[in-house]
């Protein structure tokens, strides 16, 4: 049986109550045009937000997160507009560190039925340090807001380790 461990969903947990965001992420445009795009933006930042942790150059590495932020949500929109700055940067923090793009690539083939079901899954071919290369299927979903967010990484917890 594969064992999936739906790692958005437990650090997000979108279901009640939240502060409202802060003054780095509030400001930040949120969502993105396609699902491919949300996926494309959450990636490229975490690669960027390692990329700069690792280089010791840690206001570049909090504009990456709050980049990923931007564009990681439900369908009620971007965690960005509904937590308190410091807890969505920390969650940022933890996704980054455990994906550790090295490089990536869309896999999956664009999903026409996408817009009218307002959800859908786009695969990544993830490849973290040590040439490990990992396919992860992202849940993204449209809000009202009609932009598209992402909204569940999906990680085998038997092919998987942060």
């Amino acid at each position: 049986m594969d064992r999936v461990v739906v790692l958005a969903a437990t650090l997000v947990g979108l279901s009640g109550c939240g502060g409202g965001g802060g003054s780095t992420y509030a400001d930040m445009p949120v969502g993105a045009s396609s699902p491919d795009a949300a996926v494309e933006v959450f990636l490229r930042a975490a690669q960027e937000a390692q990329a700069a942790r690792q280089g010791g150059e840690f206001p570049t590495a909090n504009r990456a997160y709050a980049r990923m932020a931007a564009v990681f949500g439900t369908d009620r929109g971007s965690i960005a507009k509904a937590y308190p700055e410091q807890e969505v940067r920390d969650r940022m923090i933890v996704l980054a560190a455990c994906l550790r793009p090295t490089l990536f690539r869309i896999t999956s083939q664009p999903d026409f039925e996408a817009q009218r079901n307002r959800e859908t899954l786009v695969t990544a071919e993830i490849t973290r340090d040590r040439n490990e290369i990992l396919s992860l299927p992202f849940r993204v979903v449209q809000a009202n807001d009609d932009r598209w967010y992402v909204e569940q990484i999906h990680l085998s917890v038997d092919s998987f380790s942060c």
